[in-house]
C-alpha cells in the first residue's frame, strides 16, 4: 500500500502535479483531515484491505477498492492530505537544516507570520493546514527524543527525524492547537526527560490559553 501511496501521489512529478491541483482546487475542512487520518489507522488494522490496496494499479483503482470495502473517499481529498502533509514536512527539514530560517520561525509572532515566512521560501500552506497536522502529529505516540551535538535533548518524529517539539510549542502559544496530553501514554523511557518542555508528554497550558481560539471550533 506505500509503494502505492509514494508512486501515485508523492514520486516528484506526481507530486509536483498534485500540488497544482490542489493549490487550485481547496476546499477541505479539518473534517476532510481527519477522516483521512482515521482511514489510515483504521487499514492499517486490516490486512486483508492493505493488501488489496497494495494491489492497485493507479490512483482511481486506489479509491475503487477503498470504496468497496466501505471507505467513503474522493481521490482529490486524498491527493490534497498526503501533499500538504509532504509539503509541509519538507519545510520543516528545510528550516532545520537552515539555522538562520530556523530562527526566523521561532521568533514568529503569529501562525500568520510563520506561514508567510515559509512562502517566501516557496511553501505555501495555511494556518489551518499546520495546525491540523501539528495536531495529528502531537496525538500521535511516533515521537522519540533524541540528545544532539550540544547535549540539548529534542523532540523528533519518527518521519525522517524531524525536530518537531518547537513549532508544537510556538502552535499552543499562539492557541492554534489546544495543549492536551497523548490519547495513547508516551514509552516510558520519555519520562527521564522530565525537565524538557518540549517533550510531548509535557502538558503545560500556554500563557495565550485562556484566550486561544481552539482548532476543535474551526
Amino acid at each position: 500500500m506505500y509503494y502505492q501511496i509514494w508512486a501515485f501521489f508523492l514520486q516528484e512529478d506526481e507530486y509536483q502535479q498534485w500540488r497544482k491541483n490542489t493549490k487550485l482546487n481547496n476546499n477541505y475542512n479539518r473534517l476532510t483531515w481527519q477522516k483521512i487520518i482515521d482511514f489510515f489507522a483504521s487499514v492499517e488494522d486490516n490486512f486483508l484491505v492493505k493488501s488489496q490496496l497494495g494491489e492497485a494499479k493507479n490512483p482511481e483503482h486506489f479509491i475503487s477498492i477503498a470504496t468497496e470495502n466501505g471507505y467513503h473517499l474522493i481521490l482529490e481529498e486524498l491527493a490534497w492530505f498526503l501533499v500538504t502533509r509532504k509539503h509541509i514536512w519538507t519545510f520543516l527539514d528545510f528550516a532545520q537544516k537552515t539555522p538562520s530560517v530556523k530562527d526566523k520561525l521561532l521568533a514568529s509572532k503569529t501562525p500568520q507570520q510563520f506561514v508567510q515566512i515559509a512562502a517566501n521560501y516557496g511553501y505555501h500552506f495555511t494556518v489551518d493546514e499546520l495546525a491540523w497536522l501539528l495536531t495529528e502529529i502531537k496525538s500521535s505516540p511516533e515521537l522519540v527524543p533524541i540528545d544532539n551535538s550540544v547535549g540539548e535533548v529534542d523532540t523528533v518524529s519518527n518521519y525522517g527525524k524531524i525536530e518537531i517539539g518547537y513549532w508544537i510549542w510556538l502552535a499552543e502559544e499562539w492557541g492554534i492547537i489546544a495543549p492536551f496530553c497523548h490519547r495513547e501514554p508516551p514509552l516510558n523511557f520519555m519520562s527521564q526527560y522530565g525537565d524538557n518542555p518540549f517533550l510531548p508528554d509535557r502538558c503545560f497550558l500556554p500563557k495565550s490559553y485562556f484566550n486561544q481560539h481552539l482548532i476543535s471550533n474551526r
